[in-house]
């Protein structure tokens, strides 16, 4: 990780952080985690599937199996006339989403993945809750994986950050600077910004902004760069705050606020309801209650003080 550009006060700040994918432990635990929930889910399939056949042939129901074999293999998410025809008339990009790259999978992290997919079981048959924040937590992972693979520009002079981050970023090492063009490029107004704090993590640096009132919508609250352009990036950060004025606007769009309204007092009467069933009597009741709760009161926030 070596910073491309990295002048100081109000210049151009630019840098390239992207670990060896190969060999990033960090990534790779992450994708078996999650590797494990659809390996779980298709063997209750399999299974699921070979015990209706077996059945079927058991009590003679030939006609309960070939259902099950049509619905299965012909006519469903697994048909074999549907993937024949995509090899015959699909083109090379079409046939390659079909068969998604495995080149990460790795035998020696095989019990990593029997470990996520053994904590989805358990969560649903032992504790539903489990199983929400298991999934949270993939997702929070997933995005400290992109994080750190990251190709930005921040420019004092027009407070605006330019950033690609994940996998896309690959792309972009070696050039002399992003292609704005690019829909993957992702470029930020930070003339909002009002403070900015830092943190160390390994060989990196995590940048919390602080934005003014009503500025905060549609910019980052995580900026990531490598440890050594750190002090290039706080100084023209700095910069930044000190030289740029900023007068708020009204926020959100009216429309926007009213949609957000109306979800709120959906999802509201929705928990509601939820609570009025019982639940003590289904406990996945009132998980489904408090995540309900919990989007309402986000969609809440959004409308008053987006």
């Amino acid at each position: 990780m070596t910073p491309t550009d990295s002048d100081t006060g109000g210049r151009v700040v630019t840098w390239t952080a992207f670990p060896d994918r190969d060999a990033d432990r960090f990534r790779l635990v992450v994708l078996h985690l999650a590797a494990g929930v659809p390996l779980i889910i298709g063997l209750a399939v399999l299974v699921l599937l070979v015990f209706i056949i077996a059945d079927g042939l058991a009590v003679e129901n030939a006609g309960g199996t070939v259902l099950v074999i049509v619905l299965a293999l012909i006519g469903g998410p697994a048909s074999l006339v549907y993937l024949l025809l995509a090899v015959e008339y699909g083109s090379e990009r079409e046939l390659q989403k079909l068969a998604p790259s495995i080149g990460w999978f790795r035998l020696r992290y095989v019990t990593v993945s029997l470990l996520g997919g053994g904590i989805m079981l358990l969560s649903v048959t032992i504790q539903p809750g489990v199983l929400l924040v298991y999934l949270i937590g993939l997702v929070v992972c997933k995005i400290a994986v992109d994080l750190r693979y990251t190709v930005g520009r921040i420019e004092p002079e027009t407070a605006s950050l330019q950033q690609i981050s994940g996998a896309a970023a690959a792309e972009y090492i070696g050039d002399g600077g992003l292609d704005t063009s690019d829909r993957r490029v992702r470029t930020f107004d930070l003339s909002p910004l009002r403070c900015v704090y830092q943190r160390r993590v390994g060989d990196y640096t995590v940048f919390i902004p602080r934005y003014h009132s009503r500025g905060w919508w549609g910019r980052p609250l995580v900026l990531v760069v490598p440890e050594d352009t750190a002090t290039e990036a706080k100084t023209a950060l700095d910069t930044v705050i000190r030289t740029t004025d900023w007068i708020p606007g009204d926020g959100l769009d009216r429309s926007v606020r009213i949609v957000l309204g109306g979800l709120d007092i959906l999802f509201l009467g929705m928990t509601g309801g939820f609570a009025a069933v019982g639940t003590e009597v289904l406990p996945i009741v009132a998980y489904a209650a408090a995540t309900l709760g919990l989007l309402a009161v986000a969609m809440l926030f959004l409308a008053v003080r987006g």
